[in-house]
């Protein structure tokens, strides 16, 4: 129980001085793009296999690990004006649906593909004039799948 309380009391401190001195989080990517997300946006970071996985009110986004270099609090005085940003306006949303990859909020029209965990092209698709579409699971073979859009990728695996 004493172990829990230190653990909480740690964790606020974190939260009151994040909250205190900081008002983003910054993802730099090896590529050299950044990616922030303001407090005011409520942002989370999980892990989903070998992605992590930003979710905010507005978007959620994931991103290989193997292509970060280092996620930081910012605030106003650390943030760098010479590295380019990375804007995050995706809505791109994935569902299963009896047997079926469901995407909605893409770009419309926009072609979607899907890739076997070697990288080797399996399927593609294009958005229809709502952006969305339903990929059929049934036919596919056991393995990892990457289904990538316009602005997001989505890793999920066939059982």
């Amino acid at each position: 129980m004493k172990e829990k309380r230190t653990l909480l009391f740690m964790l606020l401190t974190i939260a009151t001085m994040a909250v205190w001195a900081q008002n983003a989080i910054a993802i730099y990517q090896k590529d050299g793009k950044v990616a922030r997300f303001a407090f005011s946006e409520k942002p989370v970071v999980t892990y989903s296999g070998a992605d992590l996985v930003m979710t905010t009110t507005k978007t959620s986004v994931h991103y290989p690990l193997n292509m970060l270099k280092k996620l930081i609090f910012e605030d106003e005085m650390t943030m760098t004006v010479d590295v380019k940003e990375v804007e995050v306006k995706s809505s791109v949303q994935f569902s299963f649906k009896g047997g079926a990859l469901s995407i909605t909020g893409g770009d419309p029209q926009s072609l979607v593909s899907l890739f076997n965990v070697k990288g080797m092209s399996v399927r593609q698709y294009r958005l229809d004039s709502n952006g969305s579409v339903e990929i059929p699971t049934q036919s596919l073979d056991s393995d990892i799948y990457i289904v990538k859009t316009s602005s997001v990728s989505f890793k999920f695996r066939k059982p």
